[in-house]
């Protein structure tokens, strides 16, 4: 649900930072994206145990469960867990956004192609990532308590070596994920990064429509009406609908003093 946040964070450095103008109508797409994000989340927070349940057990029954829930909510740290996990949620939504922008922002201001782009991002985060994996694995995954744990990294090779499923598995993610940055980077670089931002949101429906198929996930109304919002606010902001106030479409003097970004990079000697 705090994964929908991204797309305002992501119009709101666009706008401080690129100097974009976003207008009315494009600020109450975004809105409507994360309330449309949020309900398919809250959904899923109410009727995730839904599954289990015994239809024919009392509204008594379910009372007291709260009860006892709300009780025993009380008495441990899981709501400070709560809170924190949201905070790194929301933190991470942050960076994300300011990804987006910088990206938009080297596209257009360099001659680089998407692919070089992602190359170079990828030869970063790899060389980070192995940095930071042999220095967990020193200081955490050598340890007695930390050893076949998440950072130690002799116990993680052998599994990735010695387990085939792990191995393709790994080779087809890094793949998608290079593909998808790839792609990703191509919308920014014709249209813009919170247009990318929406786009990217709205994968969450056809994650949902293919967990339904595989009967991963049960259906639920709420949902519907979640992805339906995140799908009319993605096309609102994207302008393939229009607004359904005609106070909040520009006016024709600031369509033509708006200034759009170039299908091709800027030239630079």
């Amino acid at each position: 649900m705090t994964r929908g946040a991204l797309v305002l964070f992501v119009g709101l450095f666009s706008v401080l930072f690129l100097r974009r103008k976003l207008y009315l109508y494009q600020w109450f797409a975004l809105v409507i994206v994360v309330l449309g994000v949020a309900i398919v989340g809250l959904s899923g927070a109410l009727f995730g145990h839904d599954q289990g349940h015994d239809p024919d057990s009392g509204v008594s029954d379910s009372m007291l469960k709260f009860a006892r829930d709300v009780d025993t909510a009380a008495r441990t740290p899981e709501a400070v867990r709560v809170i924190i996990g949201v905070l790194l949620i929301a933190a991470a939504q942050i960076f994300t956004a300011t990804q987006f922008v910088l990206e938009e922002w080297i596209l257009e201001n360099y001659a680089m192609d998407p692919l070089n782009v992602v190359g170079w991002e990828g030869f970063f985060g790899l060389l980070v990532t192995v940095i930071g994996m042999i220095i967990l694995h020193l200081t955490i995954g050598s340890t007695e308590a930390g050893r076949y744990g998440y950072f130690d990294l002799k116990e993680g090779w052998r599994q990735v070596t010695h387990n085939r499923n792990i191995a393709v598995s790994s080779l087809l993610i890094m793949i998608s994920i290079g593909g998808f940055n790839f792609f990703g980077l191509s919308v920014t670089r014709t249209v813009s990064a919170t247009s990318r931002s929406t786009i990217d949101t709205s994968r969450t429906l056809f994650i949902w429509l293919v967990s339904l198929g595989l009967g991963w996930e049960s259906f639920k109304w709420l949902q519907v009406l979640g992805f339906a919002l995140l799908v009319y606010g993605t096309f609102l902001f994207n302008n393939i609908i229009r607004p359904p106030l005609k106070a909040c479409l520009p006016s024709v003097r600031e369509e033509a003093r708006e200034e759009l970004l170039p299908e091709e990079p800027i030239e630079h000697i």
